[in-house]
């Protein structure tokens, strides 16, 4: 059995007051190890310091821990600028408590180290609490290094937050503070279960773009463009003290693994370059992101129901910064209802880490975690279930709680406009690049194909050739036959060269009765060959209304001293020796 008490700290003679309760030494004494956990929106280490020392003095056997926060978890509510403190006692389980600075270090083999530390206590690991300084330190180069050693077993946690200057946080372990640092709390036993969740809540918002350019945390351009200008554009933020503000409830959205994972850009410097607490990678697309109120308490909805099938006799709570910031006074409609499961207890971070198939540094996010010691029961916890806690907003004033499903509303509308938008820049896209008579590529993206080719060719010395076809006496087929069937010749000719080139060739129509074939990776004899497969090909066919049809083509290839003029020229040039030696030939510059 597990009993935890939350403590709202005010003054030492309260929190001496509760820790000499008759009633909770009673628990105490027959508990087998006892986590303490103070979160704080106080960075002050003097004030930490006095805070676990009394605990300590109080309470010699417990581990203490904490970490400075951005909003603090108190039965289930949300806290601002408050100490608290929460007991956990276990009754066989065992606790041990690893603490590590990774100031000047190598991160991620600080973070290997750790998970070897982790790995090496004694028990049946049943999870582990991780809290650590995103601020200060790369923590997604710790998670790695941790996975790396460690694994098997639910690590869970928060990244250490700060009020004011996001400069200050702390994690601390006893009296051993760490302002670069990481501490990991390992729970052991053969009887703990522990059932971890999480989820995100936030909807894409604009439309895709790509990250362009980075320097490890700090991502220098998105499309080619200055990051900070994705914000300066679409939200009118602007690049001051107040841009982490700003920008905190619109995160990048990026899709991995098919699952969307947030990241919350906390500055942007002179050059217009975003600075994160969590990896992107250069190549990577994404979307700006903004929090749905429908979508989080329907989340929210879902865990409290598989959270009350666990039957919990303690709650822990890590949730992102970002959602009290947009939730306001609603944010207790996702926190509020663990409480009557269980005593639930946490802080908002900056950052939060879970692990499911790995190791993972999230953002905007809540992660909810269970404990308990023994099986379920039938009964389960002897506390109202979840759907009796608040998740539906008070009815009896149809005003209250509405402000953000408003804009949850807005945000909908934007989102289903801006599908709309790309679906037709899509059909736009399509039209300008394609013949729309033998939906080959057109002139425009020839083109276009042909300057890729080039560069390529420059630049790496990769070999590319391209052949230039014309139908041989067409415009008798148009003066016997008239236009319609002219165009049915046509049609029937672009599928001939389409199912008779690779995926990687690009077929198109040069203009009138002419194709043009552009052959990416291939000399002139590969090119030649293609080009008599073609002509014969087109040869065989019979048209109708028509009959047989012949084709001349001009071969050429990339030649160190070209353009897309001059390798144009040489085809046609060709093309016409092909038609003056008799048609229905294939020439070779």
């Amino acid at each position: 059995m597990i009993t935890h008490i939350s403590h709202r700290y005010t003054d030492q003679e309260a929190l001496e007051a509760l820790l000499n309760d008759g009633k909770l030494l009673e628990t105490i004494s027959s508990s087998s190890s006892m986590l303490v956990q103070i979160f704080s929106a106080d960075t002050n280490v003097v004030h930490l310091r006095t805070v676990s020392a009394l605990v300590s003095t109080k309470l010699p056997r417990a581990i203490v821990v904490g970490a400075t926060t951005v909003g603090e978890v108190y039965e289930g509510r949300l806290l601002t600028n408050s100490t608290v403190v929460g007991i956990t006692c276990f009754e066989s389980s065992t606790i041990s408590v690893m603490a590590m600075p990774c100031q000047g270090a190598d991160v991620r083999q600080a973070g290997a180290e750790l998970g070897t530390r982790i790995s090496q206590c004694p028990g049946k690991i049943a999870g582990v609490i991780l809290l650590a300084t995103p601020l200060s330190i790369d923590a997604g180069a710790l998670l790695q290094g941790i996975e790396s050693t460690a694994g098997g077993f639910p690590i869970f946690g928060g990244g250490a937050g700060d009020y004011a200057a996001m400069t200050h946080s702390l994690v601390f372990a006893g009296d051993q503070h760490y302002p670069q640092g990481a501490v990991a709390v390992v729970l052991a036993g053969d009887d703990l279960h522990i059932e971890s969740s999480t989820y995100l809540g936030w909807r894409p918002l604009s439309k895709s773009m790509q990250v362009t350019e980075v320097d490890q945390l700090l991502v220098k351009t998105v499309d080619g463009k200055p990051a900070f200008d994705v914000y300066r554009h679409y939200l009118n933020i602007s690049n001051d003290e107040n841009f982490f503000l700003n920008a905190l409830e619109f995160p990048f959205l990026l899709e991995r693994s098919g699952e969307l994972v947030a990241r919350v850009p906390i500055a942007a410097d002179s050059d217009g370059a975003l600075q994160f607490i969590a990896d992107i990678q250069a190549g990577e697309r994404f979307r700006i992101g903004y929090g749905d109120m429908d979508l989080i308490v329907s989340d929210a909805l879902h865990i409290h129901q598989s959270m009350a099938g666990f039957s919990p006799q303690a709650i822990f709570l890590y949730t992102c910064g970002c959602r009290r910031f947009l939730m306001q006074n609603d944010v207790d409609l996702e926190t509020m209802p663990f409480e009557a499961l269980a005593p639930t207890f946490g802080f908002y971070t900056y950052g939060e880490f879970f692990s499911s198939n790995h190791l993972r540094l999230l953002n905007s996010t809540m992660v909810a975690i269970g404990l308990r010691e023994g099986e379920t029961t039938d009964a389960g916890s002897d506390r109202a279930p979840a759907h009796h806690a608040g998740t539906a907003v008070d009815g009896s004033d149809p005003y209250a709680h509405k402000h953000t499903r408003v804009v949850s509303r807005l945000v909908r509308f934007i989102d289903a406009v801006t599908a709309e938008l790309e679906a037709s820049n899509r059909e736009i896209t399509q039209l300008s690049r394609t013949d729309r008579l033998t939906q080959l590529v057109n002139r425009i993206q020839l083109d276009h194909v042909l300057e890729e080719n080039l560069q390529q060719a420059l630049r790496y010395a990769v070999p590319f050739s391209i052949i230039l076809l014309d139908l041989d006496h067409f415009k008798q087929v148009n003066d016997v036959h008239g236009h319609l069937v002219g165009d049915e010749v046509l049609v029937s000719t672009a599928r001939i060269l389409t199912a008779n080139t690779r995926i990687t060739d690009t077929v198109g129509r040069w203009g009138g009765e002419e194709f043009l074939i552009v052959v990416p990776n291939a000399g002139l004899g590969d090119a030649a060959r293609l080009a008599e497969k073609l002509r014969s090909g087109i040869e065989a066919h019979d048209f109708p209304a028509v009959g047989k049809m012949t084709a001349s083509f001009g071969v050429t290839c990339f030649e160190p001293e070209d353009d897309v003029v001059t390798m144009i020229s040489r085809a046609d040039m060709t093309l016409y020796a092909a038609k003056h030696a008799g048609r229905n030939r294939v020439e070779v510059a």
